[in-house]
């Protein structure tokens, strides 16, 4: 069953009402509605919109098991998340921030506990809510969607606006359009290379991958098959075709499609530390050797090609400044971080993760983590504290393949680099 929820905040209400009002009421999905509101006022929304759908609508309760064709309302002052298909609430702080993100910490439950069966779309709004929980649901497959405009333009474009601003958005469009475009996606089957033959498939594979060359100069020919078939039937099925040369044909003519597909396949899951053994290696055996002979008058340098959204290179960077607290003498450190992908690099620069994309940090190197002021992530989301901030260097890769002169690549004076 896909769950879908649907962001917004309180001065969204007329976005719901076109949604629902156009949600046949047995679609076979569930709902859950997070209005990113003041936690000091009572809220009515689950009685307004049961006066728009013929789904039972309900104010959602601690241990609610979600069921399709039921609509499911966070009470203001809450924050929901979703755990072994079950809503888990609990109470906002009294001194947690208005900019506390509800929307952003449910997409991410719903993420990790849907994958590919997640569906976050994001109405009309003030602020950031939610661009952070879109992100982890296009990373396990699910799909996206934001508020757009045919004459009915989200009367407050923040959170739309901030949420299209990422690249991870698969349908902009109105959202009275939703719910069609949502039966659609819901009721096709990912096309299936079985559906071909093995060299129909693969040549179909390649055309894509050379028209992905020209139109937005990177070569996926070398990609993983299975990887670029499954982000392509994804694209497909947003599209509804059926057909690998169909989809051929429209990525050719549609320059949007193809950055589109690009970003889709730039999309990796990585966490912080994520091979603890492999880091442990490198705290134990490469950052010594790294400081050796090293002084105030030094820089220690690392490279990081392929970094996503910093993760690994933010991981790199704890681990040499926890190094450096225990020096008497310490040099400089820089991490230089690189990636294709733009809008990873732009998640990167600014350092702020959702707090269950930090479960990989061991405990004690929670002290290069500091809660973030809120704005645009949730109240128990973190950024990298100043050191480790101001350590790694992010940029994208075509800028920085060659750094200072042509004859001086960035890795011949970082002695590490990791991949």
């Amino acid at each position: 069953m896909r769950v879908v929820a649907v962001g917004a905040s309180a001065r969204g209400i007329e976005a719901f009402r076109l949604f629902f009002e156009s949600m046949p009421a047995d679609s076979g999905m569930g709902f859950v509605v997070v209005l990113h509101s003041s936690a000091d006022r009572k809220s009515l929304l689950a009685e307004i919109i049961a006066r728009w759908t013929a789904m039972p609508v309900v104010e959602a309760a601690d241990g609610d098991r979600v069921g399709p064709n039921r609509v499911y309302v966070v009470p203001p002052g809450h924050v929901a998340t979703l755990r072994q298909g079950r809503l888990r609430l609990r109470r906002l702080a009294a001194d947690v921030p208005r900019e506390a993100a509800p929307t952003d910490e449910f997409f991410d439950s719903l993420a990790a506990e849907l994958g590919e069966n997640a569906v976050g779309i994001v109405l009309s709004g003030t602020g950031h809510d939610g661009v952070l929980g879109l992100k982890a649901i296009k990373a396990r497959g699910g799909l996206t969607l934001a508020q757009g405009s045919d004459g009915t333009a989200p009367q407050h474009s923040g959170m739309p606006d901030s949420a299209i601003a990422t690249g991870v958005v698969d349908l902009i469009v109105p959202v009275q359009d939703m719910p069609r475009l949502l039966m659609r996606v819901d009721g096709s089957l990912a096309p299936s290379a079985q559906a071909a033959s093995a060299l129909q498939t693969d040549g179909a594979r390649l055309d894509i991958c050379e028209i992905l060359r020209a139109q937005v100069s990177h070569d996926f020919s070398q990609y993983k098959d299975k990887t670029l078939l499954r982000r392509v039937g994804h694209r497909m099925q947003v599209l509804g075709l059926a057909a690998l040369a169909d989809y051929a044909a429209r990525l050719e003519k549609d320059h949007g499609e193809a950055v589109l597909l690009f970003r889709d396949l730039l999309i990796g899951v990585t966490t912080f530390f994520r091979d603890v053994g492999a880091f442990e290696a490198v705290k134990q055996v490469v950052v010594p050797r790294l400081f050796e002979g090293k002084g105030a008058s030094n820089t220690v340098r690392v490279w990081v090609p392929g970094c996503a959204t910093g993760e690994e290179a933010y991981s790199l960077a704890i681990l040499l400044r926890e190094h450096m607290d225990g020096l008497n003498a310490v040099p400089k450190v820089q991490v230089f971080a690189i990636d294709i992908d733009e809008p990873a690099i732009a998640t990167a620069w600014a350092g702020r993760y959702l707090a269950t994309l930090l479960g990989g940090i061991p405990p004690p190197c929670w002290a290069a983590c500091r809660p973030s002021d809120g704005r645009g992530s949730s109240p128990a989301s973190r950024t990298a504290t100043s050191s480790p901030r101001r350590s790694a260097t992010f940029a994208p890769s075509r800028r920085t393949a060659w750094c200072g002169t042509r004859r001086s690549p960035a890795w011949t004076w970082c002695p590490a680099a990791t991949c």
